[in-house]
């Protein structure tokens, strides 16, 4: 790494960086019951930014052998890149958070196929009737940046995640349950997981008719993960210095209600994104987003934290979104790390037992399709429940949620409750934490 600095410096550059990820997974899947493949993938290459003549160049490589046309080619693309005052970092104390887990590094390719295997027999001793989908991988990064200002750092990082589903066909009617895992540690046997699968299955088997109109919403910490992406965009860094996110120049005001605190924690422990350093070398942090209502922070990267004249948050990112999973070929932007809002006083089935009508709604289809940026969701329940007198009485189908998170957020915030969960994002990969959040008057039509 250091040779390809050395490059490009000789070669014109005023300053350079240099990303190296050494990555190794193994997979294995099954659908419908049966076993579906098993597969390996080995990946290793850098990626390098040089500032020349004031402007930004950028170049990526799988061949690490020839340090000369990696500098060359950023060289090149200097010429036409984006002019920039940034500077890359240099040296600094990281947080020492742990990112390895002895027992995942050593599972076994057996153990990795019964996992799964198991997951779906405890399925179908529920009901032998089910067609169940299980997944599981393991990854073993090595993630390096070097800079010309003084930087070289590397960590070593493990990574692991289980899904398990259930189809249920009865007639015309179908029912689709799921449950996953995300994380820098191995899970239990899963066990949990199936709990919850068998537990969506029961109470969906039933189906119960809806009104339309003003309702009260019980949102799931999965569906909180998926309403939560338009927040995402609301405090990204670049989403704000562009001028277009609802919450550019809102720093310091009370955006929420006073019962919402979000926090972007790249230190969580088992965190599928925990770290301690970004994918610029900057360290990691937990970010206080929202406290009491309150917009704290903007999530930054190096070049967005110089035009906002905002803080380093350590949200410099290579990854393609919702899968979070590192891209050579992508010019590090601000993202999330893993997210965790904070509790309430009140236990999720106080609140379900307190609702005299209503839906739960666990998943929504189809969000990716709304008006993100604005802080519009809107798509069809993919998983929900009806609720009468405090009771669940079977599963929603046909039906669609719609409204803006900032106005619900804001006058619509019934109870949050104190039960905290570890989700993923739409089923992709993702550690976060979320209460249940009881709103009302939400958007819902059947």
């Amino acid at each position: 790494m250091k040779s390809i600095i050395e490059r490009a410096q000789s070669g014109g550059a005023s300053r350079s960086e240099v990303y190296e990820l050494q990555s190794m997974s193994t997979e294995v899947s099954y659908e419908a019951n049966k076993l579906k493949g098993v597969s390996r993938t080995e990946e290793r290459g850098v990626a390098l930014r040089v500032v020349k003549d004031g402007r930004l160049g950028f170049s990526t490589s799988t061949k690490l052998d020839d340090p000369k046309a990696i500098a060359e080619a950023a060289l090149a693309t200097a010429e036409f890149g984006e002019r920039t005052t940034f500077e890359f970092a240099g040296k600094a104390r990281m947080p020492d958070v742990p990112t390895s887990d002895e027992k995942l590094a050593g599972l076994g390719l057996d153990d990795m196929v019964e996992r799964p295997r198991n997951a779906i027999a405890r399925l179908l001793d529920y009901d032998e009737e089910v067609l169940c989908d299980s997944d599981t991988e393991r990854k073993t990064q090595t993630i390096s940046v070097v800079t010309s200002d003084g930087l070289e750092s590397s960590y070593e990082r493990t990574l692991y995640r289980f899904s398990v589903g259930a189809r249920l066909i009865e007639g015309t009617s179908i029912l689709d349950c799921n449950a996953y895992y995300g994380g820098s540690s191995l899970d239990s046997d899963g066990s949990k997981l199936v709990a919850r699968v068998i537990e969506d299955l029961k109470n969906g088997r039933k189906n119960a008719p809806v009104k339309g109109g003003p309702t009260t919403v019980l949102l799931t910490p999965n569906a909180v993960a998926d309403v939560f992406m338009t927040l995402h965009y609301g405090v990204s860094g670049s989403i704000v210095e562009r001028g277009i996110s609802p919450l550019a120049g809102k720093l310091g005001e009370a955006v929420f209600d006073e019962r919402i605190s979000i926090y972007d924690d790249g230190l969580a422990r088992g965190g599928y994104a925990t770290a301690p350093f970004d994918d610029e070398g900057v360290p990691m942090q937990k970010t206080p987003v929202v406290e009491k209502g309150v917009l704290k922070h903007y999530l930054t990267d190096l070049r967005t934290a110089a035009k906002l004249e905002q803080p380093l948050t350590g949200n410099g990112a290579r990854t393609k979104r919702l899968v979070m999973t590192k891209d050579l070929g992508k010019v590090p932007s601000p993202d999330i790390t893993n997210w965790e809002m904070t509790g309430g006083d009140t236990s999720r089935d106080d609140l379900v037992s307190d609702m005299s009508e209503g839906i739960i709604v666990d998943r929504i289809m189809g969000i990716l399709m709304s008006n993100l940026l604005a802080g519009d969701f809107s798509g069809n329940v993919a998983l929900g429940f009806k609720v009468q007198n405090g009771k669940i009485r079977g599963r929603v189908k046909d039906t669609m949620i719609a409204g803006n998170i900032y106005k619900l957020l804001r006058d619509k915030v019934v109870a949050v409750s104190s039960d905290v969960e570890r989700v993923g994002l739409l089923g992709f990969v993702g550690s976060h934490r979320y209460p249940y959040l009881l709103l009302s008057d939400v958007s819902v039509s059947a």
